[in-house]
């Protein structure tokens, strides 16, 4: 009888081996997939820290934007003084009956000093809306360019203002108008 019991429980040890093995085995590749995942997951992060490293302090380091942009609103030699000439400026094309073709092609120009009508921005209407982004990329984190994006709720009005710091001043680069 004893060596009945005896060849049960040795019978019963080999097949919990098994088992133990094949846990020990799925844990085993379970490790193996998760420290791949880490590796990549750590290059990656390696690679956004990389690619988003912030902007040095002192780069950024201008006037008060909103100061800057009081005066740049309401003062038309300032406004003038405050842009980087030509400016880019980006519209809807005109068709051939010289009327805007809304949501159609695109068009960049140049506009020079001369050709500069001062720009009050909306300032006494009330169905618009202002953002102001402190970048391009409509992120918010401290850096050298702010974006002005102003949209016209009930007129459907769409128009970005693209502001550079340089020695620690705001200026005017860019304006894109794509409302209607």
């Amino acid at each position: 009888m004893k060596q009945i019991y005896s060849i049960i429980l040795f019978l019963i040890f080999i097949s919990c081996g098994n088992d133990v093995q094949k846990v020990e085995s799925k844990l085993k590749n379970q490790i193996k997939n998760l420290s791949i995942e880490l590796e990549k997951a750590t290059s990656e992060l390696k690679l956004l820290k990389e690619s988003d490293k912030e902007v040095p302090r002192e780069s950024c380091e201008n006037e008060s934007f909103n100061s800057f942009f009081w005066d740049f609103m309401t003062d038309s030699v300032f406004q003038k003084r405050r842009i980087k000439f030509p400016i880019k400026y980006i519209t809807w094309k005109t068709n051939s009956n010289g009327d805007i073709d809304l949501g159609g092609e695109t068009d960049t120009i140049q506009i020079i000093e001369s050709k500069w009508k001062y720009d009050p921005f909306y300032i006494e209407i009330a169905s618009e809306r202002t953002q102001v982004y402190d970048n391009f990329q409509l992120k918010l984190r401290p850096s050298n360019e702010r974006l002005l994006h102003w949209y016209g709720v009930e007129t459907g009005g769409d128009a970005k203002y693209y502001f550079e710091g340089f020695n620690g001043k705001w200026f005017l680069t860019a304006k894109e108008q794509l409302g209607d």
